[in-house]
Formats: structure tokens, sequence, C-alpha cells
């Protein structure tokens, strides 16, 4: 029988506590009354002192309060839940003698991607300082690219031959030294390759002398070590897993990665996707209150030409219809509520849109089913508000024509709109490029400037200018 164990340390806000909490542990801190705080840090939960050094303004206070964390496990557990640059600053300043038993308290892959982003001299100190067995575990997951289901997992977990009984599975998991969650148990052959899984449910309920290879699954979803770790998250999600096994190509278990892991991993996906979808570049996400006005401008700044010049374009075609405008006047006040509900509709689409690529509901092969859905769409919201606008056009204006142009006009601008807004992205997706940069500028600016050319037309052929 080969074991191997899975061992995730522990770390959940079982507790609440009022935002004064934060505050009390801030100002014994500026007090210095270090010793009083290091006695009530290391009576609270790791989630619970994480939340404080999270939240502090100035990293040299977060890194202060951390060191008076005197439990090497609590720190550890602490550790865990800091955001990376937080990591990376403490156990570069820590003492050699701190860092290395609150390192080898960590779960590998946490502990290997910390040490991937020290500083490459600081990182070898600490490496030599591990004991051989971690030091074997970081070089393992080390050698698998950035982003990559290898690079994110953890080489901890619980698998068992496919030879061995039901009841030997138990005892091999009350044998355990420590654990949080086992999910699965795994099934290997005798060449360590996955062969199956089983719930630990069914393991329970399973005769005592039945043997493993007759209780599993034999159908397992699984990712290669080289898989991209939005894809495995795409898995997860879409197959409800709690963790998930990472292969090779000769399909030996390598590891897994468990769906606290994954969360990380949609999360950013999800912020960078928001982002450019906003035209924010993704790269500078982290610490916006502490970065200059001028980093933060300089990163913007490029993203805006599109509308700027978009906007331009849009000055010079009103200025080629200024015959229209200047006989018509009452054209130019609906200009701000047609050409809005257009933009509206289309940022709308364009999130639909960029969020079923990322999720998989959506794919570049589905375009003329979600054209015609979104054509559909934009024609049914188009008259509604087409005859809203008519209506209060008629009403105020007194004016049949005027009520038939701007109706029109919001009507076929906002059906364009959902046309755009559906297939920018699809585009994007099937030329490689990343479909959430079109969810955002591109998709407004190109709305606005078709929006004015729509509506000017519109009205010089109705009004025969």
């Amino acid at each position: 029988m080969s074991m191997i164990v899975v061992d995730e340390p522990q770390n959940s806000m079982e507790t609440n506590h009022s935002p004064m909490y934060v505050e009390t542990i801030r100002r014994l801190y500026l007090k210095g009354a270090n010793a009083q705080l290091s006695r009530i840090l290391g009576k609270l939960l790791p989630g619970d002192i994480a939340m404080v050094v999270n939240s502090s303004q100035d990293i040299d206070e977060a890194t202060d309060i951390f060191d008076l964390i005197t439990n090497p496990q609590q720190a550890g557990e602490t550790l865990k839940e800091l955001n990376e640059d937080l990591q990376i600053h403490i156990i570069s300043t820590c003492t050699l003698d701190r860092a290395v038993p609150i390192l080898e308290i960590l779960p590998p892959d946490t502990r290997s991607h910390i040490i991937s982003k020290l500083n490459p001299e600081v990182g070898a100190h600490l490496m030599n300082a591990l004991n051989r067995e971690t030091q074997q575990e970081v070089q393992n997951l080390l050698q698998y690219l950035p982003d990559t289901a290898g690079n994110l997992m953890t080489s901890q977990f619980f698998a068992i031959q496919e030879t061995a009984t039901a009841k030997e599975v138990l005892e091999a998991l009350r044998g355990l030294p420590y654990h949080e969650f086992v999910f699965y148990v795994y099934v290997l052959d005798e060449n360590q390759r996955l062969t199956g899984v089983s719930s630990l449910r069914k393991m329970l309920l399973s005769p005592g002398d039945k043997l493993v290879r007759d209780i599993m699954e034999e159908r397992v979803h699984t990712v290669n070590v080289d898989t991209p770790q939005e894809e495995a998250a795409k898995l997860v999600t879409e197959m409800d897993l709690m963790a998930i096994p990472v292969i090779n190509d000769q399909g030996v278990l390598r590891g897994i990665i468990t769906v606290d892991d994954m969360i990380h991993v949609i999360q950013d996906a999800d912020t960078q996707s928001m982002l450019k979808a906003v035209g924010v570049d993704s790269e500078h996400k982290l610490s916006i209150m502490s970065q200059p006005i001028t980093s933060v401008a300089k990163t913007r700044i490029p993203w805006l030409a599109a509308p700027f010049l978009g906007g331009l374009l849009a000055a010079w075609i009103l200025g080629a219809f200024e015959d229209t405008m200047s006989k018509v006047i009452q054209l130019s006040f609906f200009m701000p509520m047609i050409f809005g509900m257009a933009g509206n509709v289309g940022s709308q689409t364009a999130v639909v849109a960029v969020r079923g690529l990322a999720t998989g509901a959506i794919k570049v092969s589905d375009y003329y089913a979600l054209l015609f859905k979104e054509t559909q769409t934009g024609l049914l919201i188009g008259c509604f508000y087409g005859l809203c606008l008519s209506g209060y056009a008629l009403l105020v204006f007194k004016s049949t024509i005027l009520a038939f142009v701007v109706g029109i006009s919001i009507l076929s601008n906002i059906t364009y709109a959902g046309v755009i807004a559906s297939s920018l992205p699809l585009l994007l997706q099937k030329l490689g490029h990343d479909p959430a940069v079109g969810g955002g500028p591109y998709v407004l600016t190109t709305v606005d400037v078709l929006g004015v050319i729509n509506y000017l037309l519109i009205a010089t052929l109705v009004y025969g200018l």
C-alpha cells in the first residue's frame, strides 16, 4: 500500500469583529505597547490577524505587527492569508531563524510561490536553510512555468494503490498526522498513474474488504501540469469540484489544486477582465491608493486615446451635418438620450459576451446564434424605448416628424449597439486577442461614432435637408 498525505493549514474567520477591532490593534501599535499587542495577537485566529495586517496602509507597520506573532504555526497560517506584496516583503525582511520555520509550515504551493518571487540572492539563501525534503518539494514545483496548473498545485494529497481495501484506506486516513480536509481519495496503479477517484463518503459506506478499484470512479476530471491556470479554474467551476488532480504527460499524479487556490485565480482573472474592459492596465491593479498620480495617469492615458479620437471623429461628423442641426435645433435635445441608451446597451451586451467567453458558456462557434439573439433583444428594447421617446417628442414638441426621427434612431442605435458589442469580443477571441479589451472603450467609441452618423442621416433624409 502506498500513501501520500495531504496537509493544509487551517485558517478561517470563525468569529465576527467590529471595525473597532482593527483600530484597537493599530492604537496599541502606535503607542508602542508591543508586549500587550503580542499577547493579544497570540489569542487571535490567523484570519483575524491577516485582516489587520492586510488593511494596514503602511507596509512597515504591517510588517511590524506581523513580527509580533511569536508562534511560528500561527505566523505561517497568517502569512498564507496575506497579499503577495506583503508576503514577499515580510519574508525578505525576516531573520533566517524566523523565516525558515514559517516557510516550513506553509503549504508547498504557497511556499514555492513566495520563494520564486524573492530576490534571487535572498531566495537562494533561504532555500539552503530549508531541510532537504522541503528543498526538493520547492524545486519540483518551481520547474513548472508560471500561470500553469503545475505551478499552482500542491504536492501533498491523499492517494492509495488500487489493490488496497476500503478498511486499509480508512486506517491510513486515521493515521494522518494533521490535515484540514481530504477532499478525495485518489487511486493509483503500480506506476503511480491516476486510475480513479472516490469520495470519502463512498469509501466509508463500502465493506471493509472491498478493493479500492471496485469502489472508485474511473472517470476522473484532470488537468495537465502545463494546463493554464484559468482553464483549470474553469473546469473546477463547471464540474463543481473541491479539488482537481494534476497529472503529467504519462498520466502520473503530480499534485492537486484545491478550490481555495482556484478562487484566487478566478478572482484575479475577473479583476483583469474588468480592468481591461474599462481600459485600465491590469498590471497596475493593486495598491492604487499608494501609487503616485503620475503613474496612475500614465497607465490610463494610452487606453483613452481611442475614445478621444472617436470623439474628434464624432465632432467632425456633427460639423458635416451643421445645416441639418441648425434647421432643426430640437434634434440636439435628444442626442444625449439616444447615444447614452445605445452606449448602455452596448456595455451590457459586451459584459455578457466577455463573461460568457471567460466562463466557457459562450464559444466563438456560437457567434451567429448569439448575434441573432442579441439582434432580437436589441429590436425589442429599441421598440420599447423608441415608442417612449416618440411619445415624449410628440407631446412636448407637437411634431410627428421629430417623433418619427428620434423613435427610429433610438431603435436602430440600440439594435446595432447590441450587434457590435456581441461581435467585437468574439472577433478578438478568434484573432487570439483578449476579448475583455473589446468590452470597454472600443465598443463605446464605435457605438457613439456610428450613432452620430445614423441619427443625423435619418434626420437629413426624413426632413429632406
